[in-house]
Parts: structure tokens; C-alpha cells; sequence
């Protein structure tokens, strides 16, 4: 395994807030002003994937491979995350303004800072829409250069997300987002001895849609919410452009001072066309799990105003099973930090 310091993993982040997901959208404060939450904490993340070179200074996998039937190599990290968000508050109008970190698909990388504005529709419900931007992720220019290094190359991840929470009252959610994916130099397949066809059905460019519907059952201290989540990644390759769903069961114990969350995660993707480097139509079996505890400071502990802060620990893996080897990957993480929220 190859260790490296990493100052801030966007994995972590994402793999974090997936562990510690509700559902609803958080409440529309009651009075002007600002509010959000910082949740700085510091754990190991060990990762798996052929396909993604790095995210910021970290690289994911190995620059050289000698053979496109193997699975990927194993890299592991110390990392530090800091997800936030940060909203201000127009209480007579019921609108919030706010600039976070956006969740989207976990073992893609794909995840965006996010800059929207929540609005309260009365008994229609509240109304969220927002821009999606991000730029840390590099992948292998061509994924499939064996014998010599792979050169990385830059994808922009850009787009936006409307969310209609406690819809007509209710405890139902709906969720659409769309995001383009602009790769700054394309060239899957150019070392093998391929087509001009077959290369542009590795084209990993195009737009990414998804669609999530889920319900919030609150019994007491305890809150059960089933999701469904529905993708259609409409690439400009046929190999690489898939459809699927994904499918969360999660649970929350909301209690004082301790505070659980788990996690159970299943979803397939089917791909449109043969992959021509492989001879086989890609077909992934995606799962994952993950629990969260928090504990409150008995001491009042707080941090500007905030409210005390929370100690949490989490544990979190997820996995890609693809008919592929190639296109195999894994992620385990453990973490422990701090957490602070204004209201």
C-alpha cells in the first residue's frame, strides 16, 4: 500500500455525509440571520479504482499498469475533511441563501460545492434549487495505457439540483439533478489498436441525470427512511453510457447525548453497448454500509455561539462488483472529529 498525507479527501467528505444522511432538508430557520455547521474530523481512507487518478493532490491509483485484466491496486491515506455549510436567513419571506458541499454518486467522485437558495412554500412544502460546480478530480487521460505511465487530465463536474421536500405536507421528498461532464483530454482507447468507431464508444464526456424519492417515518426518537435513487449517465460513449438505481435504507436514533446513524446501501448500473477494449457490455452491482455516532459534550462545550458541540466517530465501505475487472473498486473509511452547528 502506498501511504500519503492528504490535507483535505472530497472521498471522506462525501463518504461522511452518505454516512450521516437525513433525508429531509434541514429546517428554514425561524429568525434572520446566519446558520450551518462545520464537522472537521480526521480518520484513514483506503481506496480501490482503476478509473480515477486523483482527487486534488491524492492519487487513487497506479500511473502504470501491465495488464488490463487485473483489478485495482490498493492505496491508503491519513485524511482530514472539513464539510460545511453556510446559510443566511430572510425569515420574513421564509428564504434561505447557502454555499455547501453537495452528495452525488459515492464511488465516482462525484461531488460539487453547491451554491442555492431554499424557499418555504406554506402547505406546499419547500422548495430547493441550487448550482453544482467542482473541479478536484482527475482521471487517466487514456485509463487503458499499459506498460508505460498514464498522464491525468482534468474533469469538470458542473450543473444543478432542484430538491421539493415535505411535499403538499407530507414526508415525501423529491430530488432531480443534472450535471455535465467536460473531460479536458478524451483520448480512452488511442494506445490499443482500436477504430475511430470503437474509440468514440469510450468516450467518457456527456450528462448526468438523477432522480431520488424517499419517505421519512418518525416513530418517537426513532426515524426509518427508505430511498430511491434513478441515473441515467448519458455519455457520449455507448460503452460508458449506463442507466440504474440505487437503493438506501437508512435509520436514525435521535437521542440525547447520543445521537446513531446507519446506512445500508444496494444498486445496479446496466451499460448501453459493448465495451470494445473488453468484448463485453459492462454490467456493475453496487453496495455499501455505514454507521455514525455522535456524542454530546457534557460540558456545554460550544464554539462562537454554537450549539455544544458533538464528538463523533464513523466507519463507512462501499464497493463497485463489475462483470469487469477493470472496472472493480472499493473504498473503506474510519473517522472521528468534532461537530458544530449554528441555528
Amino acid at each position: 500500500m502506498n501511504k500519503k498525507a492528504f490535507p483535505v479527501a472530497v472521498l471522506a467528505i462525501f463518504l461522511l455525509a452518505g454516512a450521516n444522511a437525513a433525508l429531509a432538508l434541514d429546517p428554514i430557520s425561524q429568525q434572520s440571520g446566519f446558520s450551518g455547521f462545520v464537522q472537521p474530523g480526521v480518520g484513514y481512507l483506503s481506496i480501490e479504482s482503476n478509473t480515477v487518478a486523483k482527487v486534488l493532490s491524492f492519487e487513487l491509483s497506479d500511473k502504470r499498469i501491465d495488464s488490463l485484466d487485473d483489478e485495482p491496486d490498493s492505496e491508503s491515506t491519513v485524511i482530514f475533511s472539513i464539510p460545511f455549510k453556510l446559510a443566511y436567513t430572510f425569515a420574513s419571506t421564509r428564504t434561505e441563501v447557502f454555499l455547501g458541499t453537495d452528495v452525488g454518486d459515492l464511488l465516482s467522485f462525484d461531488t460539487a460545492q453547491q451554491l442555492g437558495v431554499k424557499q418555504g412554500l406554506g402547505g406546499l412544502g419547500v422548495l430547493q434549487a441550487g448550482l453544482l460546480f467542482s473541479n478536484n478530480v482527475r482521471v487517466w487521460e487514456d485509463p487503458f495505457l499499459t506498460g508505460q505511465n498514464r498522464d491525468d487530465t482534468g474533469r469538470l463536474n458542473a450543473g444543478g439540483q432542484v430538491v421539493w421536500d415535505k411535499i403538499f405536507g407530507s414526508n415525501f421528498e423529491l430530488e432531480y439533478s443534472l450535471r455535465k461532464v467536460d473531460i479536458d483530454n478524451e483520448k480512452s482507447g488511442e494506445s490499443l489498436p482500436l477504430t475511430s468507431a470503437q474509440r468514440d464508444r469510450l468516450d467518457r464526456n456527456g450528462v448526468i441525470h438523477r432522480a431520488g424519492l424517499g419517505y421519512r417515518f418518525k416513530f418517537g426518537q426513532h426515524i426509518l427512511i427508505p430511498q430511491a435513487n434513478f441515473f441515467s449517465e448519458d455519455l457520449d460513449g455507448e460503452a460508458m453510457a449506463n442507466t440504474g438505481a440505487d437503493l438506501q435504507l437508512s435509520y436514525i436514533y435521535d437521542g440525547d447525548p447520543i445521537t446513531l446513524a446507519l446506512n445500508g446501501y444496494y444498486g445496479q448500473a446496466e451499460f448501453d453497448k459493448s465495451n470494445p477494449v473488453f468484448g463485453e457490455t459492462r454490467d456493475d452491482d453496487r453496495y455499501g454500509a455505514s454507521a455514525t455516532v455522535y456524542y454530546k459534550n457534557p460540558w456545554g462545550w460550544s464554539l462562537f455561539g454554537s450549539e455544544p458541540m458533538r464528538f463523533f466517530v464513523t466507519g463507512a465501505y462501499f464497493a463497485v462488483d463489475s462483470n469487469i475487472d477493470f472496472y472493480n473498486q472499493e473504498a473503506m473509511l474510519g473517522m472521528g472529529g468534532i461537530s458544530f452547528r449554528w441555528k
